[in-house]
């Protein structure tokens, strides 16, 4: 692509388009009741301020921005969550920087009966750096935090109970054996950043499993029949050979397969690594991948800037009009639309890359979410802000 070339567009209906969401550079959105709420990247990757903003999005052709919320100094707020009708749960991670040091970490509770008007309404303090994509889960009380913790090795999940969502308390803290401290199992540094350990989520329970992604450490099930005491089922990793940074794995509906992204990266683009994955769990504790996506190579791989997958809409339903569909971020090659009805051979069936009309040659589609009317919302990094589509596959 290149700077004001139109978009690349299949089986998508552009709808609205709001330029101004997250300042142009987006990460997570969640959307409820006519309103978007989107968390900015900021100085991760992009040069635009950390926090968050809001818009009206009641009429989808015409998005407007409404509020903006400025993150404290030196604090990342990039990830957001709706928290029951009318709260919204926001990371705080601590910057690298000397402001960072000194930073509160954790995560901001505001608010949002009012969005125009959003307030603070409370803050949940948590150990080391703080909180990367953490994830919520409404219909069972629960949130699950990706953090650092006393005896573990890097980032491990907190599961905690929001009954009252202004007052979390932590069920649990756990993490996969190689992470446990307390066993002093043999450990070797990873010679990459992207190979590290470290819940990256958010976590997700089918039942009575817990199923994450642990960067380098790959896929990890847990059972939680004991949501206090989640007991280790398998883990699958595989970096090496492969790049690493496994970020989402999300079970499809109630069959026993399981769709694995690993993030592309920005310090190098691969042809053969960073991309979805298709897991079959018939047997549990032996995990094995059966397929793999990514768009065309040929055309995306040196486009320019990343290459690979990121998130999908987290919500991978079995039945029903978007039965077995994957909607998946992949970068430059902007929103992917993947039928996976059979597992062992995944099928585009639709695709969105915005326009170049933002003074940039190239998009990094990042996130995507959903509203109560199907509509998906379509989050850039790089400039073009928040995109709103509707799939007409």
């Amino acid at each position: 692509m290149a700077v004001g070339d139109p978009a690349e567009s299949k089986n998508f209906r552009l709808l609205g388009h709001d330029p101004r969401a997250a300042w142009g550079g987006g990460s997570l959105v969640e959307v409820k009741k006519g309103f978007a709420y989107v968390g900015a990247v900021g100085t991760s990757g992009y040069d635009g301020p950390e926090g968050f903003t809001v818009h009206d999005v009641s009429d989808p052709r015409k998005p407007r921005t409404i509020k903006e919320v400025k993150a404290p100094p030196g604090v990342h707020m990039h990830k957001v969550r709706i928290v029951g009708e009318d709260l919204l749960y926001v990371n705080a991670e601590r910057l690298k920087t000397e402001e960072g040091k000194r930073a509160k970490a954790g995560i901001y509770i505001y608010d949002i009966r009012r969005p125009a008007e959003i307030r603070e309404a409370g803050f949940y303090p948590l150990p080391g750096n703080g909180p990367h994509r953490f994830g919520v889960d409404n219909a069972n009380h629960l949130a699950f935090f990706p953090n650092a913790a006393e005896g573990w090795r890097n980032r491990v999940i907190w599961t905690v109970d929001i009954r009252d969502p202004l007052k979390p308390e932590v069920i649990s803290v756990w993490g996969p054996p190689g992470m446990d401290l307390k066993l002093n199992l043999p450990y070797r540094e990873p010679d990459h950043p992207d190979r590290v350990w470290q819940a990256h989520g958010p976590p997700v329970i089918r039942g009575d499993r817990m199923f994450c992604g642990f960067w380098g450490g790959g896929m990890v099930i847990a059972d939680v029949t004991d949501l206090a005491r989640p007991k280790f089922v398998s883990q699958l990793t595989w970096a090496p050979p492969f790049a690493g940074s496994t970020h989402t794995v999300w079970p499809i509906g109630e069959k026993p397969y399981c769709v694995v992204t690993d993030e592309g990266r920005d310090r190098q683009n691969f042809p053969d690594s960073q991309f979805m994955w298709v897991m079959d769990i018939r047997e549990e504790a032996k995990p094995i991948p059966v397929a793999t996506f990514m768009p065309d190579r040929e055309r995306f791989l040196h486009r320019g800037q990343r290459y690979g997958a990121h998130n999908i809409l987290e919500d991978i339903p079995a039945a029903g009009p978007w039965a077995n569909l994957v909607f998946l971020t992949y970068f430059n090659a902007g929103l992917r639309a993947v039928d996976v009805s059979d597992p062992f051979h995944p099928k585009e069936t639709g695709h969105f890359v915005p326009a170049c009309d933002f003074g940039k040659a190239v998009v990094q589609s990042n996130d995507i979410g959903k509203d109560e009317h199907g509509r998906l919302y379509l989050i850039d990094r790089n400039g073009a802000g928040m995109h709103i589509l509707e799939y007409t596959g």
